[in-house]
């Protein structure tokens, strides 16, 4: 029996010793903010796993969050069911659970506490990334952040002066975006930085794209961002969400969300203090948030996520193949 993949809204990265998330046990908080700036998120990923049928073979990755220092400390964390695999990756974790023949229902996932520091434009990071072959890393062309594109090049020579540099250079194309583009709700189908600006707007991933996209254009390091708000959330919105790192010279990597400033929840300089961060890279094979292949018959993933606003669940059922 052939392979099947279910996903719900690129490369693998290697794997090391199962490296477990970083936990804070006492002391200051990680990171520039003073303690009081900060909050305390406790958080529940949950997925029951549902294999009715004779599947041969279950392969499942999650997005974890953990210690990213000026941003966030894990204070606590605990597995629901221990992983196979862990994946230490640049802004987070990646955690693989294998199983053969499985059958029946069980659930994974963890559970944990994290501390949020106050991370924006008014509250700058402590070190600047220095390593040319990182920054260079976040200014190529990729799938989605099609800085090449004829329709990117274009807005990305036009909103902003030649000469401009650094948080000169950003302002107008983070203000650019939020003239390109409008708020058309959440879309299942990704369509990145080229679409979303031929269309004229999208929803959190495709602001998000589109920024960095245009900064890329500019010679300005940005990266695609996933995570969660922890802040509550209407009955057809979702906890996940997606917003732009910019490197800006002197300051380092500075978080912006042009998708909340779109909502006037946000601007260029202040963001809440809500964001749990999970990868910093657009393309890669979790996707978004959490991914699962399968041999054999089909198996269901339902998968609810509580960071103390209400719990969101949502299940994804794999088609028998014909």
């Amino acid at each position: 029996m052939g392979l099947t993949i279910g996903v719900l809204l690129a490369a693998c990265a290697a794997p090391t010793s199962a490296p477990q998330p970083k936990v804070q046990t006492g002391g200051a908080s990680s990171g520039g903010a003073s303690s009081h700036d900060a909050r305390v998120v406790h958080i529940e990923m949950r997925y029951r796993i549902e294999a009715p049928g004779e599947t041969d073979r279950a392969r499942f990755l999650l997005l974890v969050p953990t210690t990213l220092p000026g941003r966030q400390t894990a204070l606590s964390f605990e597995w629901i069911l221990p992983p196979t695999h862990t994946y230490q990756r640049t802004g987070g974790i990646e955690a693989e659970w294998i199983f053969d023949d499985p059958k029946g229902s069980f659930e994974l996932g963890c559970v944990l506490s994290l501390e949020l520091h106050p991370s924006d434009l008014t509250h700058p990071p402590a070190a600047p990334e220095t390593d040319p072959v990182v920054l260079d890393t976040y200014l190529r062309d990729e799938a989605f952040i099609e800085k090449h594109s004829p329709r990117v090049a274009r807005a990305a020579r036009e909103l902003a002066p030649k000469n401009a540099r650094g948080l000169t250079l950003l302002r107008p194309l983070f203000e650019g975006t939020l003239f390109e583009l409008e708020n058309h709700g959440f879309k299942r189908t990704e369509r990145g930085a080229n679409r979303a600006l031929k269309m004229g707007g999208g929803d959190c991933t495709d602001f998000a794209d589109v920024l960095v996209a245009l900064c890329r254009a500019r010679g300005l390091p940005a990266r695609h961002i996933r995570g969660f708000l922890a802040r509550p959330f209407g009955p057809k919105d979702t906890p996940k969400h997606s917003w732009a790192e910019v490197h800006l010279e002197g300051s380092g990597w500075v978080r912006v969300d042009p998708f909340l400033a779109k909502l006037e929840q946000a601007t260029l300089t202040e963001l809440p203090n809500d964001y749990i961060q999970l990868s910093c890279s657009r393309n890669e094979e979790v996707e978004n948030f959490w991914r699962y292949w399968y041999w054999g018959d089909p198996v269901a993933v339902t998968e609810t996520l509580d960071l103390g606003y209400g719990t969101w669940t949502e299940t994804v059922t794999s088609l028998p193949r014909r």
